[in-house]
Order: C-alpha cells, then sequence, then structure tokens
C-alpha cells in the first residue's frame, strides 16, 4: 500500500503542477499578445523573455520531475508484481512510457483492486 500511497501522491503533485504551468504559460502569452504594439518595438528576445519567464520554466521543471516520477513509480511497482502476468507487465510499462497520464488514472483504478502496488 506505501507503493500506491507514493504513486498518488506523485500523480496528485504533477497534475496540479501542470495545472499551474499551463496557467502561467498561458498568462504570459495573453500579456504578449494585449501587449503586442509594445513588444513589436522591441527585439524578439524581449518576446521570449516575456513567455519563457522564471515562473514557467520553474513550473515546467516541477511538472517534468513529478511527471518522471511518477511513471518510475508506476514501473517499479508493475515491474516488482507478483500478481500480474509477464505479458501484462510488458503493456503496463509500455503504457508508462507512452502515455503516462492516461496509464497512471487506469493504474490508479485498477491498481488498488488487484494489488500491484502492495
Amino acid at each position: 500500500m506505501i507503493k500506491y500511497n507514493t504513486f498518488l501522491t506523485l500523480f496528485i503533485i504533477s497534475a496540479i503542477a501542470f495545472i499551474v504551468f499551463m496557467a502561467f504559460y498561458i498568462n504570459s502569452i495573453f500579456s504578449v499578445v494585449l501587449h503586442e504594439r509594445e513588444y513589436s518595438e522591441q527585439y524578439p528576445f524581449e518576446v521570449f523573455k516575456n513567455i519563457f519567464s522564471v515562473p514557467v520554466i520553474i513550473s515546467l521543471s516541477v511538472v517534468v520531475l513529478s511527471n518522471l516520477a511518477c511513471r518510475i513509480t508506476g514501473i517499479v511497482a508493475v515491474a516488482k508484481s507478483n500478481t500480474v502476468s509477464d505479458g501484462e507487465k510488458a503493456l503496463w510499462i509500455v503504457g508508462f512510457v507512452l502515455l503516462s497520464f492516461i496509464t497512471s488514472i487506469v493504474f490508479l483504478v485498477m491498481a488498488k483492486g488487484k494489488g500491484f502496488a502492495k
């Protein structure tokens, strides 16, 4: 159950960090679009500096790290599970690598019942 709780915590952190990242990113895009005349007279570097500001970069870093930790935790939980066949393990691992968000949601629903993450 410790692996499941760890996975759940990492998934929640990843989802919240993604929402925060999108809020910062959309805010910076709208600020550039709304102040287009001011930015048209500046260098293109200034536009990129405003779009990729420090909060955007930090929130993106948190998203990437928490998503990576979530993937690794899910892969380890499935790989060490004795209740899952080898074919299922391969499908779960491919799912975590390619479609981590959808696979994470399915894993959260199914793992508790099947005992993947004890």
